[in-house]
């Protein structure tokens, strides 16, 4: 065996043997959360598995595919997604609660896992909601996998909020992007956050060309007779500020200002923030670069989380 190897399996013995559980926090932030699966794939290949996982939004559906051991089949769905698959992805719905339904995210976990309650995937997991009723943080440790990540990645205005008994519940970020504190609660000791939202492009002038998934929104909009969902065909050329685009800047900032906050309140051990900057939340057509972005910003993160593991194993 190389002695690289033999490095990385006697450093993951270090952690197990001290009890120590080693924990990782996966960000929200749409199609960029396929940058989640790059990162678990090349920390995996190094041998670092994680023994706690929280999740908000697209991160709790990563996390819990991940935990479940089911990480290449979620990566090959992935891949294979094209602007095609967009209406049956987001389930076009009547816009009186949100544009989409969302109902796709179960199908599609329940196919991929097959585990019904969060507490039979075989380790400590969390997918982080908010519930609008009570505005407060909901943290889901127990009970439907499939309907909790749902509610994680009810994204407002976008995806049609999830009803749980009196609790309205949408997408966790409104409240905890990057779900640091319920790590710290399932008990982990060292916590790596992937913070997927830590880079925005700045708005450009003159767009000649719009995002892949505006002819398909556009369709929609003009079916409901919304044509200024996604702007005036005449109007290309001008800044591209759509609604849909109104709404991801808007909260991408927030969350941004937020997950700041969160942090110098309760500090992850080690911070992976993918460069993703040129990507939108609804470009999941563009899987295969994005996976790629996670897996070489968790490279480059792999001596430091070493460093860090040696550390704190031999105090």
């Amino acid at each position: 065996m190389p002695a690289a190897s033999r490095g990385r399996i006697a450093q993951d013995k270090i952690h197990m043997e001290k009890g120590m559980k080693l924990g990782i926090a996966l960000g929200g932030g749409g199609a960029k959360g396929f940058a989640h699966i790059g990162v678990l794939k090349a920390l995996g290949q190094a041998g670092i598995e994680f023994d706690v996982v929280a999740g908000t939004s697209v991160g709790a559906l990563v996390g819990a595919v991940y935990v479940a051991g089911k990480l290449p089949e979620l990566e090959r769905i992935s891949r294979r997604y094209g602007v095609k698959d967009l209406p049956f992805l987001l389930g076009p719905t009547w816009p009186r609660k949100g544009l989409f339904s969302g109902n796709y995210i179960e199908r599609l976990l329940n196919d991929i896992v097959r585990v019904e309650n969060i507490e039979d995937l075989g380790k400590p997991f969390a997918a982080i909601a908010v519930d609008l009723n009570k505005a407060e943080v909901v943290t889901f440790t127990r009970g439907n996998l499939s309907r909790a990540v749902h509610a994680s990645m009810s994204i407002p205005g976008l995806f049609k909020p999830v009803i749980d008994g009196d609790m309205i519940l949408v997408d966790g970020g409104v409240l905890e992007p990057v779900p640091v504190n319920a790590l710290r609660c399932l008990g982990a000791d060292i916590v790596v956050a992937v913070d997927l939202l830590s880079n925005l492009s700045p708005i450009s002038g003159g767009v000649k060309t719009r995002p892949v998934f505006v002819d398909y929104i556009r369709s929609l909009a003009e079916k409901f007779y919304m044509e200024d969902l996604i702007g005036a065909k005449d109007r290309e050329n001008e800044i591209a500020m759509s609604l849909v685009d109104i709404i991801q800047r808007s909260s991408i900032i927030a969350q941004r200002r937020l997950t700041e906050y969160n942090f110098r309140d309760d500090t992850p051990d080690l911070v992976i923030d993918p460069p993703l900057s040129g990507i939108k939340v609804l470009d999941f057509h563009r899987g295969e670069s994005i996976i790629e972005a996670g897996r070489q910003a968790a490279e480059e993160a792999i001596p430091e989380l070493r460093n860090l593991l040696t550390r704190t194993c031999s105090r």
